[in-house]
This record gives structure tokens, C-alpha cells and sequence, in this order.
């Protein structure tokens, strides 16, 4: 058994091993539950055979914590497949295609100073961080007029009431006790060792958004939008709209706010915003074609959210492990734990290479 870390781009090697075994057919499993998520057809690609509500709900109930020491909560969903699907591009918005019209309209408003005499930012709401649709989805082309909208076309502002929301969520490690409680709950007690002082559920999905964050922030370079946050969610989410607006004011600006909250978008209306809503997705359906760039993305995203993941029956991808540290969650890293001898050394040598030809680069 050999153990890799491996960001979220390196995945992609992993996976060219995967495809160059003359596997075509990789089952990804979610082995705390004994149970598989989908089956990526390497040679298409597509996802197929994609797990149903009703039975990873049904494992999932099999194996609530009678321990009081740990929450239920503390348990993968549904839900949490499908947005680990949204989040890395497999599903998209119900509304993708009428968005980037919008998006492809307003950048070309903007670069006509008699359309748009006034400097327009693009403001981001917690939940648009959370389902990484500025780094994920796009660059997005409009289907009808061929236009392509990049995320670099606009500015940025991004309130600091978003990030606290967010920060607010990164306060909870796995105690003793807890580990304890699912290792009762789910088995698999070796695996759920690796949890050891680590985060929890609603912590690494808040990382997840987290490292959106730094890519509005690092990459888009997104102006921070001063705020006073409050308790009630509600309360906080009119907070973010008046921030926004607030300095929209100060500055003469014009403010489009993406948001996936319906209630959001009366509050951007209120504060004399421009809303854009994106529509989540209700079904998901059992099959799809899967862009091959983005099976690294969707690999990360589950092991992080769900924790670790299984590859056919060999490979063990934990997004969560002991010593885990922050840069680990800052570069996007996960722990590869490899069966096989010989795919082991070969992932080793081309993530050598690959880390080697890249150092040369950057010098």
C-alpha cells in the first residue's frame, strides 16, 4: 500500500493511470456506506448508473448515531452528491443557458460607454461561493449568438459579511468521543480514524467555498465591500445587499448581485441592485456526458465533502485526514491511498515529472 498527496489538477494523473490500464469503466463508491455513487465510463466519458435519492438516503438512515456524541448531521445526503455534481460542472443551473444571455449582454453593455456610462462590479451572495460557479462554470457560450463570457470580463466586490458567514462555519474538529460515535455508527474503523481532530461535515464544505474565495479574491482580484454582519440569517442576508449597495453608492457604481436565493433577490431589488438568480437544479439525472477536465473536480469535491471516496476497489481518495494541515486545504491537496504495487509507482513517477517540468517553469 502506497499513500500520495495529490492536489486537485495532479487527480488528473491519477485518473490517466486509471485510463491507460485499459479500465473503462471506474466505479466510485462511498465505501462509510457500502455504497457506489456512479460509475465514470472513462472512455466517453460520462457519469452513468448515478446513485438514487431514495437508496443512499436509505443507506444513509441505516446508519444514524445512536451516540449522542455525534450528530446525524455529521452524515453525507443526496444533496450533498448533487452538489458536489453542480459544483464541479457535471449539472448545471436550470436557468445556465438564459444566464450567460444575460452575462454575454452586460459585458458588451459595458465595453459601450453610451450603454453603460458608469463602472459596473459583479457582487457575489455566500451561496454563489459555496457552488464555485465563477471558477467552475465558467467560461459559459451562448449557444445562439456563439459569444463566450470568461469570468476575467467583469469586476468584482465581494462583502465581508460573505466571508465571515462563511468563516463563522470553520469552529468544529471531531473529538475523541465523536470519532468513537461513527466508527460505532458506520464501521470501517480504520478509515474513520483518519477523521481524527479533523473537520467536520459543514466545516469542509465551508472550506470548499472558502478556496472560491481566494480565487475571486487572488485571481479576479474582487474588491472587499466593508459590512456589519448580524445573527438572523435573514437579517445577514439584507446586511450583504445594503453593504453592496452602500458602496455602490459611494463610489457611482452599478451592481449586478448573483445569487441562488429567491428571498436575495427581492433584498437586491430593495437596495437598488441588479439581481441575477441562478436555479438550482431540481433533478439529477442517472446518466450524463462529463467533461474529462472536470472528473479531477468532481474527484476532489466528493472526497472533501463526503470525506474519502473508493475508486473500483484499490484506491482510497480521503479529503479529510489526520495532519491534515491548512496549506493542505489551501493547495486543494488530497491523500491517494494505492493497493497496487505497480499503478502506485507509476502514479509516483509521472507526478514527479510533472511537479519537475512545472519547477522549471515557474524558474
Amino acid at each position: 500500500m502506497t499513500e500520495i498527496v495529490l492536489s486537485r489538477h495532479e487527480l488528473q494523473i491519477l485518473t490517466n493511470s486509471i485510463y491507460r490500464s485499459d479500465t473503462r469503466y471506474l466505479h466510485v463508491r462511498y465505501p462509510l456506506y457500502e455504497t457506489e455513487l456512479f460509475t465514470l465510463d472513462i472512455y466517453k466519458p460520462e457519469l452513468t448508473k448515478i446513485v438514487r435519492p431514495n437508496d443512499l438516503d436509505w443507506a444513509r438512515s441505516q446508519r444514524k448515531p445512536l451516540d449522542r456524541s455525534v450528530s446525524a448531521d455529521e452524515l453525507p445526503t443526496f444533496n450533498d452528491l448533487k452538489n458536489c455534481l453542480l459544483s464541479s460542472g457535471f449539472l448545471e443551473y436550470k436557468n445556465e443557458r438564459d444566464v450567460t444571455r444575460q452575462l454575454a449582454d452586460l459585458r458588451d453593455e459595458v465595453r459601450d460607454p453610451n450603454k453603460r456610462p458608469r463602472p459596473i462590479f459583479v457582487a457575489l451572495d455566500t451561496n454563489v461561493l459555496y457552488e464555485r460557479f465563477l471558477s467552475r462554470h465558467l467560461p459559459l457560450k451562448d449557444a445562439e449568438s456563439g459569444r463566450i463570457v470568461e469570468a476575467q470580463d467583469f469586476r468584482y466586490a465581494l462583502s465581508e459579511i460573505v466571508q465571515l458567514e462563511i468563516d463563522a462555519r470553520i469552529t468544529h474538529k471531531y473529538s475523541r468521543e465523536e470519532i468513537q460515535g461513527l466508527t460505532s455508527a458506520l464501521g470501517h474503523g480504520d478509515l474513520v480514524k483518519e477523521f481524527s481532530n479533523g473537520s467536520g461535515r459543514r466545516e469542509r464544505l465551508a472550506k470548499l467555498a472558502y478556496n472560491e474565495i481566494n480565487y475571486v479574491l487572488t485571481e479576479l482580484k474582487a474588491l472587499r465591500v466593508r459590512g456589519n454582519p448580524t445573527k438572523g440569517k435573514e437579517e445577514n442576508d439584507i446586511e450583504i445587499a445594503q453593504s453592496y449597495r452602500n458602496w455602490a453608492r459611494n463610489g457611482q457604481y452599478d451592481v449586478l448581485l448573483i445569487t441562488a436565493d429567491e428571498d436575495m433577490v427581492n433584498h437586491a431589488r430593495a437596495s437598488e441592485l441588479m439581481p441575477l438568480q441562478l436555479e438550482f437544479p431540481y433533478d439529477v439525472p442517472e446518466h450524463g456526458r462529463l467533461d474529462p477536465w472536470k472528473a479531477s473536480d468532481l474527484i476532489y469535491d466528493l472526497a472533501l465533502v463526503f470525506g474519502v471516496i473508493g475508486l473500483d476497489g484499490e484506491i482510497l481518495v480521503f479529503g479529510e485526514w489526520a495532519g491534515k494541515s491548512s496549506a493542505d486545504y489551501q493547495h486543494e491537496n488530497v491523500k491517494v491511498r494505492i493497493q497496487d504495487v505497480a499503478r502506485a509507482a507509476n502514479v509516483s513517477k509521472q507526478l514527479d515529472v510533472c511537479r519537475r517540468v512545472l519547477q522549471r517553469v515557474r524558474e
